[in-house]
């Protein structure tokens, strides 16, 4: 009887990830709805750093509109680690504004249109056990909710919808994936235009419905992509999502991040047991 032992040798292999220069990182969210708008300011870290990133608060932040006048100035709140409006303030829909951020001796900026949202006209849900009556699949048990409406910009539309149940925003990979959409995929008008993910009895469900701008919908495609890289041989190789703040100073460093303007509609819904 022959028996054959095979000896494998392992190394350590030592990568030297250098340090390199911190980046600002700018994320934010300026809407059509009265509020005090706000964004964030912080700085990237090193691959080996795991002490969180931490907030710039020396930046000068101010809101302009299409003729570079001064709407509103930003200051830096440090219960909530970002920088908000003094006051509640509403954008104007058809409008283009520009956010304008100077940090670290150079001068930063992203411009947005804020475009007309969909029309929900109504929102509704089905049982499982509905949805197989009239012929319909039901991927799973419970309560599916459903949509309709129509659009009202000419061209390819694109949205992000917020899903919150009982005060939790859904915002796992799978849900966040689920809800950037574009108008491709279900034309002007949509009738029973599905909700992502299913629900259950007195789930109390709301939903925002976030107009984009394309640089928008494109940073969000690119970081869903790489929410699901999972680094494979076959996986293409991992850069941050292109984002629509230039540098100004310096087009050479641009920062992370991105700033959305968008209208946002509320409809809200509570599941009750069919009598």
């Amino acid at each position: 009887m022959a028996v054959l032992v095979s000896w494998g040798c392992q190394e350590i292999i030592d990568i030297d990830l250098t340090q390199s220069e911190k980046k600002l990182v700018i994320e934010g969210r300026l809407v059509s709805e009265s509020s005090f708008q706000s964004i964030k300011i912080s700085e990237s870290l090193n691959y080996y750093d795991t002490s969180g990133l931490s907030p710039f608060e020396e930046a000068e932040v101010i809101l302009l509109d299409d003729n570079s006048n001064q709407i509103t100035q930003f200051n830096y709140n440090s219960e909530d680690s970002a920088y908000t409006t003094n006051s509640p303030i509403a954008l104007s829909v058809g409008q283009e504004y520009t956010l304008q951020i100077v940090a670290k001796g150079e001068r930063l900026e992203a411009k947005g249109t804020i475009l007309k949202n969909a029309t929900l006209d109504s929102l509704y849900y089905l049982s499982d056990k509905e949805l197989e009556s009239i012929g319909q699949p039901s991927f799973g048990e419970g309560y599916f909710l459903f949509v309709n409406g129509s659009l009202n910009n000419e061209g390819v539309e694109y949205f992000k919808l917020d899903v919150t149940v009982n005060d939790t925003l859904q915002n796992s990979r799978g849900a966040f994936s689920n809800s950037v959409l574009t108008s491709e995929f279900f034309g002007k008008e949509f009738l029973a235009l599905p909700v992502p993910g299913s629900f259950e009895e007195e789930d109390s469900i709301s939903l925002n419905l976030y107009t984009l701008n394309e640089d928008v919908y494109q940073y969000y495609v690119e970081f869903i992509n790489l929410l699901f890289n999972d680094g494979g041989v076959f996986s293409p190789p991992p850069v941050n999502p292109t984002t629509n703040i230039k540098n100004l100073t310096d087009p050479q460093n641009e920062p992370l991040g991105f700033i959305q303007f968008s209208s946002v509609q509320n409809k809200s819904i509570v599941i009750k047991k069919r009598e």
